[in-house]
């Protein structure tokens, strides 16, 4: 596993500049999150997903992580990554850029452009600031509020007291929740209530404990959003 004290991390600046590479250098304008709006709202991607993570002692098998991000950026998902998923997403070679052979025709190509991987790494949890400087920031380029943008946030073992804080925060902020649960007998919604996930004035949470089924219902949530934005 890769050294969760020595997580690779992008910076805000450091993605809107690789943004950079997917505009037309005669039209649009450099420096902002434009690029990415206007990818999703032409349908080049479906969406972005950020998974977070506080550590990997849930006990949920690291392949079952990384078959949902794998699902994820097959359907021209964007992923972000923040905490315990980035190692799981460096072993897996998804933080190279050869990983967008792995990607849907969409994100591939933005891949291609922007000389960037399907998966971001954003560093340990304490950069999760900058998550909420991303989604601020494309709120603001593309006049849109938090809560209407086609992203998600989501945590595939909300176990821990910190995993509900931060995905209380997300939802605070207009951003729904994904969860994933270990496998128990019962139902995964009222698990995740019992846990201290609350839906926000604008945002709400839905739970799973199987991965795939978490991956379609993000899929399916991402469309949801495109589909009230009519794009």
């Amino acid at each position: 596993m890769a050294d969760m004290n020595n997580l690779p991390g992008l910076e805000v600046a450091d993605i809107i500049k690789a943004l950079d590479g997917v505009t037309n250098g005669q039209v649009d304008q450099a420096g902002t999150t434009m690029p990415l709006i206007q990818c999703i709202t032409s349908g080049v991607l479906r969406g972005a997903a950020v998974l977070l993570g506080t550590d990997g002692s849930e006990g949920r098998p690291v392949a079952e992580y990384e078959d949902m991000i794998k699902k994820l950026i097959a359907n021209d998902v964007l992923v972000l990554t923040i905490g315990y998923p980035v190692a799981i997403a460096v072993d897996a070679n998804l933080v190279d850029p050869s990983a967008k052979d792995l990607a849907g025709a969409g994100l591939k190509r933005v891949c291609e452009l922007a000389q960037i991987p399907p998966v971001l790494p954003l560093g340990s949890l304490d950069k999760i600031q900058n998550v909420v400087t991303i989604a601020g920031a494309i709120s603001g380029d593309s006049g849109l509020t938090v809560p209407q943008l086609p992203i998600v946030g989501v945590d595939a073992a909300a176990a821990s007291a910190q995993a509900v804080e931060l995905g209380n925060t997300f939802l605070g902020l207009g951003v729904d929740v994904y969860v994933g649960l270990l496998p128990f007998e019962g139902d995964p919604m009222a698990k995740a209530a019992e846990l201290g996930l609350k839906n926000g004035e604008s945002a709400s949470f839905k739970a799973e404990t199987d991965l795939g089924l978490l991956a379609d219902d993000i899929i399916a949530g991402l469309e949801a959003k495109r589909g009230a934005l009519a794009i």
